[in-house]
Order: C-alpha cells, then structure tokens, then sequence
C-alpha cells in the first residue's frame, strides 16, 4: 500500500494550478529557513526566465504538495470541507494582503512575459552552451548506411 503522501500525491491534480494560485500557495507554505532560497530564485528568474517552465513550476508543486501533507497533519482535527476553506481564505489572504506575494508575483510576470514574447530569444545557459559546443562536431559524423 503507497504511503498518505504518495496517495495525497497521486490525488492531488496540483498540476492545473495557474502560476499565480501556486506562487501564492508556495508563498504562504514557504520556511523561513528552508534550504532553498525561495526568493533569491524567484529574483533569478530576471536573468534565466525559462527556469520558471523549465525547473521551478515542478520544484513547487513539489515543495507545496509536501507543505500541504503537513499541513493536512497538523489540522486532522478539521473536516476535509473544514481544511478547504481553510486553505482558500490564506490563499486569498496571501494574494489580496501579502506583500511579498505581489512582488514575486511581478517578477514572475516578467519572465513569463520574456518567455512569451516573439521578438525576445532566451540565450541558454553556460551549462547548455558549454554541451552544445562539445557535442557539436559529433554531427559532422557520418552516419552508417545500412
């Protein structure tokens, strides 16, 4: 039998969250002390904005559904009706009054903007080019022919 997490996990369709309702719940889950530095990521998506698709969208869906797990720990004592309107007035709150959220939430904006953007090419990274350049004369190759 899978663990409650791995049950929560597989039921949880955290997936059709809009950016902004995720961002929101990472924010009101987010530890103070946690090992990643939620913001200092959130600020370098100025520079890298494809991380936001391309990393950071599963790190908090991950990040959340864990939070959620503990969460869910922490108030058994309510009804699943209970813990849902729980989770929908802080969510609310952190996206009507929370200041932080709304700074993140322009940032995001921002590199969701570049990455949509027609006339704007996201360069790769270091660690892309540095592959693209090693891997590159191995298509001068010819193939065998069978």
């Amino acid at each position: 039998m899978p663990s409650r997490y791995a049950q929560f996990k597989e039921k949880l369709p955290i997936s059709l969250l809009s950016d902004e309702t995720l961002l929101a719940f990472r924010v009101l889950l987010d530890e103070p002390l946690d090992i990643v530095d939620f913001a200092q990521d959130i600020a370098d998506l100025a520079q890298y904005p494809e991380r936001l698709k391309d990393s950071y969208r599963k790190e908090w869906e991950a990040y959340v559904i864990k939070a959620l797990a503990f969460e869910i720990r922490q108030h058994d004592d309510l009804s699943p009706a209970e813990f849902i309107d729980l989770m929908m007035e802080k969510v609310e709150d952190v996206q009507q009054n929370n200041d932080t959220y709304h700074n993140l939430l322009r940032q995001v904006h921002h590199a969701k903007g570049i990455l949509q953007s027609e006339n704007t090419i996201v360069f790769p990274t270091p660690l892309r080019q540095q592959l693209t350049a090693f891997l590159l004369p191995i298509t001068t190759i010819p193939t065998p022919k069978k």
